[in-house]
């Protein structure tokens, strides 16, 4: 468990930042090829799920962005500073998807975005696409998933 209940528990571990930090290691040391590091990664990483439907988190939104899909993005570690470009989004008005709408990029901080959770779905979903995780010039496959979510305030670029 990396957070619960908005509470950072733990963090992923390989050996050697384990023994750095203190802590037990927690199989988290991964690599490429066998020509490269191992290092902590991510392996499957996913939220657990809430009690709303997403009917009932769309309906609370008065004017929002519904975007179900993402086509890839990048985070910087050391601030936790993120960009996420959405592969498919939908207006929200007054409770109701109302239009596409293409070209929408969420950005934000790790950090901030979960402190704008004010609701969470019951519909938890693991990405059916194949997920990579880029780290110090190397590359793995990576399963993720979340339930949706709805985020008070969160910067959306783009244009109309």
């Amino acid at each position: 468990m990396l957070i619960e209940k908005g509470i950072l528990k733990g963090y992923i571990q390989d050996k050697l930042n384990a023994r750095l930090m203190g802590v037990a290691p927690t199989g988290n040391g991964r690599r490429e090829s066998y020509a490269h590091l191992p290092m902590p990664r991510m392996t499957n990483t996913y939220m657990l799920p809430g009690e709303h439907t997403p009917e009932e988190i769309i309906a609370s939104v008065k004017k929002g962005i519904y975007a179900p899909n993402f086509g890839g993005g990048q985070v910087d570690i050391t601030s936790g500073k993120f960009v996420f470009s959405a592969s498919e989004a939908y207006l929200i008005e007054n409770g109701k998807i109302t239009r596409p709408i293409k070209g929408a990029t969420l950005i934000g901080s790790g950090i901030e975005a979960m402190q704008q959770v004010s609701m969470v779905g019951n519909d938890l979903a693991l990405d059916r696409g194949v997920g990579v995780c880029g780290k110090a010039g190397q590359s793995v496959p990576v399963g993720v998933g979340q339930p949706t979510l709805k985020l008070d305030a969160l910067t959306v670029g783009g244009t109309e």
